[in-house]
């Protein structure tokens, strides 16, 4: 199992991240789950955005299915929703090219290829 997220706003515009279950994250056997924030261990690590938090946010693959959810972050999560972003609260399930943003970053899930 592979997933990238391309980057859409900041310094790393452009910037495609690739990660495979069997090198990043955390895999049980039910899903798979990465980490999104500053810190250093984050599987996705965005430390040029000094609005993310250093746990902000986790991937989760689990039914087939990608949903995001907030860690109870101080500037939080959202989604791309038609005129306004939606804040996210919990879990919500993610489209593949889907955008979404972390602190001030925007990511895109990337179909699988």
């Amino acid at each position: 199992m592979n997933v990238s997220l391309m980057i859409m706003s900041g310094v790393d515009d452009g910037l495609l991240l690739s990660y495979s279950a069997q090198d990043d994250g955390r895999l049980t056997h039910s899903e798979w789950i990465l980490t999104i924030g500053r810190r250093d261990e984050s599987d996705v690590c965005l430390r040029n955005d000094t609005f993310i938090s250093r746990d902000h946010a986790r991937l989760h693959w689990r039914d087939d299915q990608w949903s995001l959810e907030d860690c109870d972050s101080k500037n939080g999560t959202y989604i791309e929703g038609g005129d306004d972003d939606v804040r996210v609260s919990g879990t919500v399930m993610l489209e593949p090219e889907q955008l979404f943003r972390i602190g001030r970053t925007w990511l895109r899930l990337q179909p699988h290829g």
